[in-house]
């Protein structure tokens, strides 16, 4: 692991101008949603699709570490704030994210459904505005991204925002929201996720997609699709879908 366990994972929901196209709808303001820590995975390790799911998709993001504790920090300190960056997959099915939309808890809280890694950048050395964000599936390149060109809400923002409703702890993870690519991937797939500036790179963070046996327990809300669900996992135009 590369970072210690996190007190908490922030995730923004919609913060790409071109992943809000694909959505329909520009955000006013960021909304985010919450992954319990054990979701938290590594480099190398498998992502596992649950049992009776078949939309398993990926979202190469930028991670934001936290390296202090923040309480209500101007936007314009909001960087210093900052310790590391690194390189992370924020997993979902969208089998069942009809159960909880906008939580994501049943869509994206399964145990290591977040891996980050392998290396953390020294945010000290970096250019928020010049971070790229780059993702493989199988060797093809399926997402690229500079801040500066496409995010919505850059990280002092989010920073400033988040912390004005919550004290951010030193080793907390801020997902930054994915860009235009995501989609859905099969057993034995391989998703690789990059971020660079420069000469500064986390390496690729790569996982393997692996299948499982047997039936998702029958308590609460059961895996489902409907055509919405399906062109929403292929980022294909549906409306407002977060």
């Amino acid at each position: 692991m590369i970072i210690a366990t996190p007190s908490k994972i922030v995730a923004v929901h919609l913060n790409y101008r071109s992943r809000a196209a694909e959505r329909g709808r520009i955000p006013e303001n960021p909304s985010y949603f919450l992954k319990s820590p054990s979701t938290l995975s590594t480099h190398g390790a498998d992502i596992v699709r649950p049992a009776e799911c078949r939309l398993l998709a990926f979202e190469g993001e930028i991670g934001i570490v936290i390296g202090e504790t923040v309480r209500a920090i101007p936007r314009e300190r909001a960087w210093s704030a900052v310790s590391g960056i690194t390189a992370a997959n924020d997993v979902g099915v969208y089998d069942l994210r009809y159960a909880d939309p906008g939580s994501n808890v049943h869509s994206k809280g399964h145990d290591g459904f977040t891996p980050v890694g392998p290396a953390l950048l020294d945010a000290r050395e970096l250019d928020p505005a010049e971070l790229l964000l780059r993702t493989w599936v199988n060797g093809r390149l399926a997402q690229s991204a500079l801040t500066r060109d496409d995010m919505i809400f850059d990280p002092s923002f989010v920073i400033a925002d988040l912390s004005r409703v919550m004290t951010l702890l030193p080793g907390d993870l801020i997902l930054m929201g994915t860009p235009t690519g995501s989609s859905v991937v099969e057993p034995g797939d391989v998703v690789e996720v990059e971020v660079s500036a420069g000469e500064h790179s986390t390496g690729r963070l790569r996982n393997s997609v692996a299948a499982t046996d047997g039936t998702f327990p029958e308590v609460g809300a059961m895996p489902r699709v409907d055509e919405a669900t399906r062109q929403a996992a292929y980022s294909r135009p549906v409306g407002d879908v977060r």
